[in-house]
């Protein structure tokens, strides 16, 4: 049942659920501004601007088509939108879960799924009799989507990953010398004709210019020179690249493309095979092999940053500054991480702040996660320190390395984790806020 509908700037209806319409989040908001005061009040409301303009909503899926056909139109467009509620479910779970486990989400009714759904617009609405045609763009209610995976025992992630640039190098056999930057290169081309991608890891495709040629040889590839690599794809504003070998294998009636994946930010490789069909030609063989390989990158960077409901922890570290737009940058990035649960500003002086962490994982996925929001672990003195890599000036260097500036206070270590079986409510004292009811809070907002 549809409560509401208005129109964005773009032209397009935009219809609300009425179960949406009803949630109160309009409430929360004005007991929240009307409990907080001064300068607090103003440091919210900056951050939710910032975090509505600058960062994808993971939650949207945007150009989902519809075509139904029906006695009446009416009927046509009713059932036309309701199905692609639904089809928009399916693609988010897919772009949060790795596919070895999406076999283990139960079969969701119409009602439950549409449940999930905050909002959709419609776009390039077409009819005719008894046909209704469109694309839908579906806002999902976050915390919806949690509880429905969380607790059907489906691990997923939410971390969106900075650009990863994705090699490819074509072998026309597994003796023959790989193609890197040279024509022709069937597996590149197939690489060029893939959709973009619409899960949480955003693909850079080389130039193939005299840069790349300088910079990066198929032999630092085949040496594993994880450096040179990563140097050569910060041009691409990537801090990840992998490279991925195509070799054809078999006999005349049996070939297939054995695709080894190297993933330079872990050292890992992985080898996939994709067999031919008697329909297929070679461009078709390539471009399923491409497929499967990208499927397997964005697979494994939701098994490295999965959200581990069972293991959670706390870390107190300083921020460097040096003006208050410091703060209100971490701030904004912290809010950004998907693993932070909550965190908490103990304290803020003109050269720093000391912020308590609380996540879910361990240190390691929690130092990945917020890598991608540009920023970075350091420790001082036994301190742990929060570093903004885009400032480009190190945390040593801002706390401590001006004199007249105190040393600073070593933090307590992090506490152990708490573990606790996934499907299974956490205690408050364990999982005191945050992703389960789609509210993540800091000391300001108390």
């Amino acid at each position: 049942m549809i409560a509401s509908s208005r129109t964005d700037q773009e032209g397009c209806t935009i219809a609300i659920p009425w179960r949406s319409a009803m949630t109160g989040y309009g409430h929360k908001a004005l007991q929240l501004l009307a409990a907080t005061a001064g300068v607090a009040v103003a440091l919210m409301v900056g951050a939710g601007c910032a975090m509505a303009q600058g960062q994808p909503d993971i939650f949207t899926v945007n150009g989902v088509p519809v075509d139904s056909r029906a006695r009446a139109t009416t009927d046509a467009r009713a059932q036309g939108l309701e199905s692609g509620q639904i089809e928009a479910l399916d693609r988010l779970f897919k772009r949060l879960v790795p596919r070895e486990y999406l076999n283990r989400l139960a079969a969701l009714s119409t009602r439950d799924a549409i449940e999930h759904v905050r909002d959709f617009s419609v776009s390039n609405e077409r009819t005719s009799p008894g046909r209704y045609l469109a694309d839908l763009s579906v806002r999902f209610r976050p915390d919806a989507v949690r509880t429905t995976l969380r607790f059907s025992n489906v691990p997923f992630a939410e971390t969106v990953s900075k650009p990863v640039v994705v090699i490819p190098i074509y072998q026309e056999s597994v003796v023959a010398e790989p193609t890197l930057w040279a024509d022709p290169n069937p597996w590149r081309d197939a690489w060029d004709k893939l959709p973009p991608p619409t899960g949480l890891v955003p693909r850079e495709l080389p130039y193939v210019d005299l840069q790349d040629v300088t910079m990066l040889r198929v032999e630092d590839i085949q040496a594993r020179d994880r450096e040179t690599i990563r140097a050569w794809a910060q041009r691409y504003g990537a801090d990840n690249a992998v490279a991925v070998t195509a070799s054809l294998m078999g006999s005349i009636g049996a070939e297939s493309v054995r695709i080894s994946v190297y993933f330079t930010r872990t050292g890992e490789e992985k080898v996939i095979s994709v067999p031919a069909t008697g329909a297929q030609t070679w461009d078709d063989l390539f471009y399923a092999g491409a497929a499967e390989a990208w499927a397997e990158i964005e697979d494994q960077w939701k098994r490295d940053n999965m959200l581990r409901f069972d293991v959670t922890g706390q870390i107190t570290a300083l921020v460097p500054l040096t003006a208050l737009q410091d703060w209100l940058t971490v701030r904004d990035r912290l809010e950004d991480v998907p693993s932070i649960d909550r965190y908490e500003l103990q304290a803020i002086t003109t050269d720093r702040a000391q912020v308590t962490l609380y996540f879910l994982g361990d240190l390691d996925q929690l130092s990945l996660a917020m890598a991608q929001s540009d920023l970075a672990f350091a420790q001082q003195d036994g301190a742990w320190m929060i570093e903004d890599r885009a400032s480009g000036r190190p945390a040593i260097e801002v706390i401590g390395g001006q004199p007249g500036r105190s040393a600073p206070v070593p933090a307590p270590p992090m506490q152990n984790p708490v573990p606790a079986a996934i499907g299974q409510d956490l205690p408050p004292e364990v999982y005191p806020s945050g992703l389960l009811d789609g509210n993540r809070t800091s000391d300001l907002q108390r």
